[in-house]
């Protein structure tokens, strides 16, 4: 479904990714770790065109994404969850899920102006699968309430629902379980894959939470100072020397030390 080819990318001078090649199939969950600077984000921003590859390709079913711009996305099938929620901290819960549909919300000044039905029709699609969301997450509670009021993983439900309003058929999720506790994370990892099932998802994730991607992807992809490092199961990537030597340090290792 999504499919990334020699691409790299030069700030300044400097390389952030060199020659990444990696392919996510349909309906599978796909996790992009690495310590910090690997080049995670940069790929995901790639990937959802807020940066320009200096060299590469990338292809989402059929679609040159190099030829798109970002706000092109959700309308081919593609949505994004951000590391630092981009929410409306004013608006309520509702409302922010609502953003979510722009692309699929009809925009003519006159329709709207009018109320014709046809207008009237699709504000109340849109509204019925909002609802429906938040039922989903368990966010029906606090429809009506500000964002701003509640805490921290209640928000990020939100922008999950916001991402999923669009209808996505892949899914990218930037470090979902950032700030959340254990028992949070965990409870994360069963949401995902449950939307996986029930919305026909193909999911790409870049996580720091080790626990909940071992346990959550089907594929674990591997990068270190924007090079690829392994690529495979969670099995075979725990076990690849070169993830070893990133994580564990080869010279700790030499010496015995935890």
């Amino acid at each position: 479904m999504l499919d990334v080819r020699g691409v790299s990318l030069n700030f300044g001078g400097i390389n952030a990714l060199s020659n990444i090649d990696l392919s996510v199939r349909e309906r599978e969950i796909f996790a992009l770790i690495g310590p910090n600077g690997a080049g995670k984000s940069t790929l995901f921003n790639c990937i959802t065109r807020l940066y320009k590859p200096t060299e590469g390709s990338i292809t989402f079913a059929g679609h040159d994404l190099l030829a798109l711009q970002a706000h092109d996305l959700p309308a081919i099938g593609i949505a994004r969850t951000f590391q630092n929620t981009a929410l409306f901290p004013q608006l309520s819960v509702l409302d922010n899920v609502l953003v979510g549909a722009h692309h699929a919300t009809d925009h003519s000044p006159v329709r709207a102006v009018l109320r014709t039905s046809s207008w009237r029709r699709n504000e109340t699609e849109v509204r019925e699968r909002a609802e429906k969301l938040l039922v989903s997450l368990s966010l029906d509670s606090m429809a009506r309430r500000r964002l701003g009021s509640l805490d921290f993983p209640t928000q990020k439900r939100v922008e999950l629902a916001r991402a999923l309003l669009a209808s996505p058929r892949l899914l990218l999720l930037d470090e979902p379980a950032g700030g959340l506790a254990r028992e949070e994370a965990e409870e994360l990892s069963l949401l995902v894959r449950k939307l996986r099932d029930e919305e026909d998802l193909t999911v790409l994730l870049v996580e720091h939470h080790m626990a909940m991607v071992m346990k959550l992807a089907d594929r674990i992809c591997v990068l270190d100072s924007g090079v690829k490092l392994a690529e495979g199961t969670p099995h075979e990537v725990q076990h690849d020397p070169d993830v070893i030597r990133v994580y564990l340090g080869s010279s700790r290792k030499k010496e015995g030390k935890p």
